[in-house]
């Protein structure tokens, strides 16, 4: 009979000894066997919220959660300004969580690659984000950033580090989701600032200022009172570091004068030239430049003007001369070829005195220089009438024959 009772009991020992051990120790679950049912993590089937260790989580099953809405809603110059695509692509991250209740409630650890690479970390306290919160550049185990919370909100010193040196790019500090300290914007090659923004009380209260090329270049700078601009403002191009505008702010309403750079007519680009665009009394425009006002002289184009209104003055004297003998009625035809030999004319006149000089050393002056091509012109017509054209070929050979000094 004894032995009997020891044959029952040894089996039932046995079933109550790992009861026993389910019930006090730490219990894991896979996620495939898991459900999620109002936010809450359960065991498949099971009537109460899952208390342990699920391994294999989806990341995003974690970052889409409520829970995770306070960094999902953190400033985009933490987690993007200074280091672009920090909410990596979460395919292929998987999660070891741990759950109170269902509830997420201590550390939560993602990892890539079989669990080679670390994705990120954080911990929660009954489903409240809590302390650091860590990203990791994908496949490296190199932390990317790290961002500090207190139950649900910023704070602390928050850090992104960048990819080339892991030094930090950018830092800036919160006080229960408030920024407390100035914001530093560093570049990653240089070291060098790149964006500063002063925090004074929790509002951004000073000048903010930004460098371009690798912080060695003022980019932009804005005086700014408790979040509202007052005060000067300059934005300076990037590429030549040439002011592009200046202008002054009251209490968020711009006020006097806006200068901008002019640009080249021919390549658009920003020249050191400054003009008044606008002006300003509290907040409206009283004076706005005419567009044209903010391009510099063509100066072909002046020259051509110029050369064009001395085509006319030419063409109107030879008319005028022309009709006092008796042959003012001229054709399309003639008045073409008066325009275009007084077009030639106007050009070598205005031409560079720097063309090879005549034999005898002495460049003809302007004057006899024209009255040469016009004997060469006068002598052609009486030997070939007026109805004769005269080619562009033919009135290029006869000022290059005046230039170099031959005599017709």
């Amino acid at each position: 009979m004894k032995t009997l009772v020891k044959a029952l009991l040894a089996p039932c020992m046995s079933v109550a000894a790992a009861l026993l051990l389910a019930a006090c120790g730490p219990s894991t679950l896979e996620f495939r066997n898991a459900e999620i049912v109002q936010g809450k993590f359960y065991r498949q089937g099971a009537d109460k919220p899952f208390t342990g260790k699920i391994d294999n989580v989806p990341s995003h099953t974690i970052l889409i959660r409520k829970e995770f809405d306070v960094v999902s809603a953190l400033p985009t110059n933490v987690l993007e300004k200074a280091a672009p695509g920090i909410q990596h692509n979460a395919m292929g991250q998987v999660c070891e969580v741990r759950v109170d209740k269902g509830v997420l409630d201590g550390a939560t650890t993602c990892t890539t690659g079989a669990g080679k690479f670390q994705a990120y970390e954080m911990t929660f306290d009954q489903g409240v984000l809590t302390g650091e919160f860590k990203f990791y550049f994908p496949g490296t185990n190199k932390p990317k950033a790290v961002v500090r919370t207190d139950h649900g909100v910023l704070d602390g010193r928050s850090v992104v580090y960048g990819p080339e040196s892991g030094r930090e790019v950018l830092n800036v500090t919160f006080k229960q989701g408030k920024l407390a300290k100035t914001e530093e914007i560093f570049d990653d090659q240089s070291g060098k600032l790149v964006r500063r923004t002063p925090v004074e009380d929790g509002a951004i209260t000073g000048e903010i200022i930004e460098y371009a090329k690798h912080g060695s270049q003022l980019a932009y700078r804005v005086h700014v009172l408790m979040g509202v601009k007052h005060g000067l403002e300059e934005q300076y191009v990037h590429e030549s570091g040439i002011l592009e505008y200046r202008q002054n702010w009251v209490m968020g309403q711009l006020d006097g004068d806006v200068l901008r750079s002019k640009r080249d007519a021919k390549t658009e680009r920003t020249v050191n030239e400054q003009y008044v665009a606008q002006r300003y009394e509290n907040g409206k425009v009283v004076y706005a430049a005419d567009p044209s006002d903010g391009y510099i002289p063509d100066p072909e184009k002046i020259a051509e003007e110029a050369r064009q209104e001395k085509v006319r003055a030419c063409v109107k004297g030879r008319r005028d001369k022309l009709a006092q003998e008796g042959r003012g009625f001229l054709d399309d035809s003639a008045i073409g070829q008066l325009t275009a030999e007084c077009y030639h004319a106007v050009v070598a006149a205005t031409s560079s005195t720097s063309a090879t000089a005549p034999s005898s050393g002495t460049a003809p002056t302007p004057a006899k220089f024209q009255g040469c091509v016009d004997a060469r012109i006068a002598a052609f017509r009486i030997q070939h009438g007026n109805d004769e054209v005269i080619t562009a070929d033919q009135l290029s050979e006869w000022e290059t024959e005046c230039r170099e000094g031959k005599r017709s």
